[in-house]
């Protein structure tokens, strides 16, 4: 009876059947992002609902548009999604890695070997290479190490919409992460507060005119025509609420006879809203921001005394202004007493703030904050779409300088890791003598997949130049030729060289990263034998 009920209520795959479709779909994304993996790599044009086209090469981005029906396929998504996340740099190698080693141990299962089998040598393979990658293939970096840290961000830049101009906006990035670096209290290491950095989009011009501001911009209407505002030093007052008159609850009815009655009511209002505004001005602000609406009146009122109030700033805006100066977003001006006090110890401080005018668009800079210096990156470019990309590029390689910062360790770039893990795990192959032997090499063949597809992505002869690879990381197992061990792609010359010497580089957080979550996403879909579907009760 439970079996034909089971039957009657459930439909389900199972076994080898299931697992092909797995991969199949997996699959499916790796080819999609390949053509857009590495410094010479095509662009996709993805085209919503609505019609709203974009067009990018981002892992992370064309992820995130992409509608993914499969459930598998939106496991991957969402694993590689944390790479994004934890290093902000990485998909598109962790989805080629993951596919790659479903595609393998699809074709190994085939061959009558146990998925339990090639999930422990699976996870055997990624903690062999993590730690050969800790110990041999890093090199030390300083903090301070500026022209390691610029490399950094220009080998991240150049597989990006902005690769062509890597070298102005790598030294934006690396300025703008110097900005909000702290040393620890013992000067040995140092962390840096990513969020305090913002990026304002000014349509405009070519991206050749892009800057670090150091400060905070808030776009603004002008005030009044030939008004020039500078305030030294500057108290910031900031409020999430609207600071317009104060009106009658929601729900609370007031039955008025006489006109004359109306107007009393109105002035009262007009009164608390005033009275507010000089609660205000008596902690000593003399700039005064809000995410919501002001009245007229009041904004006439505030500069009256002298008080800039700048009204519709963003929210976001607005916290990472409070967090530098350390002022204190009021969400509320009811108090239980009826009288509204605002604390001088609510308000920021920073050096200054003046307005200025770019493009025609009006803007107030804050400079000299109290808690954090800050900066802002202002974006200029002729489209929406490519202001979006250039400002992703730019936060990925902050995400890559500031891994470097913080780790103090970077490995060579251009496939120089994957086909040394390839070559070390060939060998560790060799030695084992049980059913783990052919999953393990497997494993160093799927690393291959990254060089494979540099190479192919720029047009050269990938057998060829991987053999070549090959050779030289073999050669570096020798004391005599270790320094092999750094050699990789350079696909601006098309040639195998050192990639330490020659600045591609990477922080070796980001490979660790990159080889774990690729390992745990195609364990998590290798466990996967049966697919179930729950079918609607008949009413």
């Amino acid at each position: 009876f439970l079996i034909k009920f089971m039957k009657k209520n459930l439909e389900f795959t199972t076994g080898q059947k299931t697992r092909e479709q797995n991969v199949k779909e997996c699959l499916v994304l790796s080819d999609l992002l390949k053509s857009s993996f590495g410094p010479i790599s095509m662009d996709k044009m993805i085209i919503d609902d609505t019609g709203e086209i974009t067009t990018t090469n981002d892992g992370a981005n064309i992820l995130k548009r992409l509608e993914t029906n499969h459930p598998v396929a939106h496991i991957l998504v969402n694993l590689a999604s944390q790479q994004d996340e934890e290093i902000g740099d990485g998909t598109t190698s962790v989805v080629i890695i993951a596919s790659e080693l479903l595609k393998r141990a699809d074709h190994l299962i085939k061959n009558k070997i146990h998925p339990s089998i090639i999930i422990s040598a699976y996870r055997l393979a990624m903690c062999y290479s993590c730690s050969y990658l800790r110990k041999n293939l890093c090199v030390s970096s300083g903090f301070n190490d500026l022209g390691t840290l610029l490399n950094t961000a220009k080998t991240s830049l150049a597989s990006k919409i902005s690769g062509v101009n890597s070298k102005k906006f790598a030294m934006i990035s690396l300025q703008a992460i110097k900005s909000v670096q702290i040393k620890e209290q013992n000067q040995k290491k140092a962390r840096c507060q990513i969020k305090a950095i913002d990026f304002t989009k000014i349509q405009g011009q070519n991206m050749n005119h892009s800057c670090l501001i150091n400060g905070y911009i808030i776009p603004h209407q002008k005030f009044f025509s030939g008004f020039s505002l500078r305030i030294s030093p500057a108290r910031i007052a900031c409020f999430n609420v609207d600071l317009r008159r104060s009106r009658l609850s929601s729900g609370v009815h007031a039955e008025i006879g006489e006109a004359e009655e109306m107007k009393n009511v109105s002035r009262e209002e007009y009164e608390i809203t005033r009275k507010r505004a000089k609660e205000i001005l008596k902690s000593g602000a003399n700039i005064i921001l809000t995410s919501k609406g002001i009245d007229e009146f009041l904004q006439k009122y505030f500069l009256k005394n002298g008080v800039v109030a700048v009204r519709r700033t963003s929210l976001d805006c607005m916290k990472k202004i409070a967090m530098a100066t350390g002022a204190k977003i009021q969400n509320n001006l009811n108090h239980t007493n009826e009288i509204y006090q605002f604390d001088p110890l609510f308000l920021g401080e920073a050096e200054e703030i003046f307005d200025q005018e770019i493009s025609k668009n009006e803007i107030l800079v804050i400079r000299g904050c109290r808690f954090c210096p800050g900066g802002t990156i202002l974006l200029r470019g002729t489209t929406e779409n490519l202001l979006d990309e250039i400002s992703q590029s730019l936060f990925d390689a902050l995400c890559m300088v500031k891994k470097t910062i913080e780790g103090r360790k970077i490995v060579a770039g251009g496939g120089a890791v994957e086909t040394s893990l390839s070559v070390l795990l060939e060998n560790l192959g060799s030695s084992i003598d049980k059913q783990e032997q052919i999953p393990i090499l497997e494993f160093g063949e799927a690393l291959m997949m990254i060089p494979k597809t540099l190479a192919q992505n720029s047009g050269l002869n990938s057998s060829e130049v991987l053999a070549k690879l090959r050779i030289l990381h073999r050669a570096s197992k020798t004391e005599k030729f270790k320094k092999y061990k750094y050699f990789g792609l350079d696909l601006g010359s098309g040639k195998i060289r050192n990639n330490i010497v020659s600045g591609i580089i990477e922080p070796v957080l980001n490979k660790i990263k990159c080889i774990q979550i690729a390992t745990e996403a195609a364990i998590t879909i290798l466990r996967i034998d049966d697919f179930i579907f729950l079918k609607k009760k008949a009413e």
